[in-house]
């Protein structure tokens, strides 16, 4: 009885050990009082993007039997979708797009690389410096503030200019010079003359050789270039020397300055393609080809005349109308056209000079006067 009782209360207490062994599993759970594990924060840098912290994140619990024997027991498959992000890399994790997330949250993901770097393209200004995107908008930048520069009284361009200028004036006296500007052309302004002159000098070559050495030598070897003087108006510079300032440094943007329009533009146009450009040997013939009315009309704006002297490719030239129609039946084409057929007798349209293409005109000099 004695040996009954004993293995009876020895049997009750391994009881009670297992059942506090089960207790201390199942109600076990983390202590409140501990703090909080400190956030690791990752350095944010532009390149990479850090990803964004779940609003809800789970806090691990401590696994109790009753679930513990519930994964051991259970035959269920694991989930492919999980186990499919647990086998991705980091850096495929990051460039899902914002689509591919089961839950809604958009992820972040590394942009194009192409969209950080620099463009490789640039256009710098040669004068100020000044860095653009785009070779129109270099010329747009080029033409409204580097387009002129104005030559002082001890600039020796300046007596030159001023020399030839005069040298054709046979009118009247009272010819006051007021301001000398020096264009600047853009590069790709100048490359187009350049290719201009050099299709004439090939077409010139051409025809030489197909005529047994009968042409042109001199349009041979520069295109036959001639230094030829245009008329026009100008309105900016009458505005400068009101409010006592130096000339304009850019070409204004007015439609009534004809001279900035040229300077921006060039000769482009209707007018230009069926009437052609006509342009003079001498400044007193290009000053009587500009109607007095038309100063008149634009008075008012403060327009005033201003003689371009130019650079011109005249190639091949057809002296009248009736040369050229009869040459272009032979096959043989001329670049330029003398209407009057080269009379001379100081008439108004002495020596004028027609061409056809604005390639061939190269504005260098600004002349501002007063006659």
């Amino acid at each position: 009885m004695t040996t009954e009782g004993s293995c009876f209360s020895s049997f009750l207490s391994l009881f009670v050990l297992l059942l506090l062994h089960l207790g201390c599993f199942f109600f076990s759970c983390s202590s409140s009082d501990d703090p909080p594990p400190p956030i690791k924060r990752r350095k944010i840098s532009p390149f990479f993007p850090t990803l964004p912290v779940p609003s809800d994140p789970r806090t691990k619990k401590p696994l109790s039997i009753r679930s513990y024997l519930s994964r051991l027991l259970s035959f269920r498959k694991p989930n492919s979708e999980n186990q499919e992000q647990h086998r991705r890399s980091p850096i495929e994790l990051i460039s899902l797009s914002p689509d591919g997330r089961a839950d809604g949250q958009a992820r972040l993901y590394v942009a194009d690389h192409h969209s950080l770097s620099y463009k490789d393209e640039i256009y710098p200004c040669p004068a100020c410096g000044e860095v653009l995107s785009k070779p129109q908008l270099l010329d747009l930048h080029h033409a409204a503030k580097h387009s002129f520069s104005e030559l002082r009284d001890a600039d020796s361009g300046y007596n030159i200019v001023r020399i030839i200028f005069r040298s054709g004036w046979i009118g009247e006296s009272s010819l006051v010079v007021r301001r000398i500007l020096k264009i600047h052309n853009t590069t790709r302004t100048l490359a187009r003359y350049e290719e201009y002159r050099d299709a004439v000098r090939s077409r010139a070559a051409r025809y030489e050789a197909s005529n047994g050495g009968r042409g042109d030598g001199r349009c041979i070897a520069d295109g036959n270039e001639r230094l030829r003087f245009y008329c026009t108006t100008i309105l900016c510079s009458r505005e400068a020397e009101r409010r006592g300032g130096a000339a304009p440094a850019g070409a204004c943007g007015s439609p009534y300055c004809c001279a900035c329009a040229i300077v921006r533009h060039g000769f482009t146009g209707k007018h230009a393609d069926l009437d052609g450009i006509a342009t003079y040997s001498t400044s007193w013939g290009a000053h009587a080809s500009l109607p007095e009315d038309l100063e008149r009309e634009f008075a008012f704006l403060g327009a005033r005349r201003a003689m371009l002297v130019c650079r011109v490719v005249a190639g091949r030239v057809a002296h009248g109308h009736g040369e050229a129609a009869e040459e272009e039946e032979k096959g043989a084409g001329f670049d330029s056209v003398v209407p009057n057929g080269g009379g001379g007798g100081g008439a108004v349209g002495e020596d004028e000079l027609l061409v056809y293409s604005p390639r061939a005109v190269l504005p260098c000099f600004v002349v501002i006067y007063t006659a």
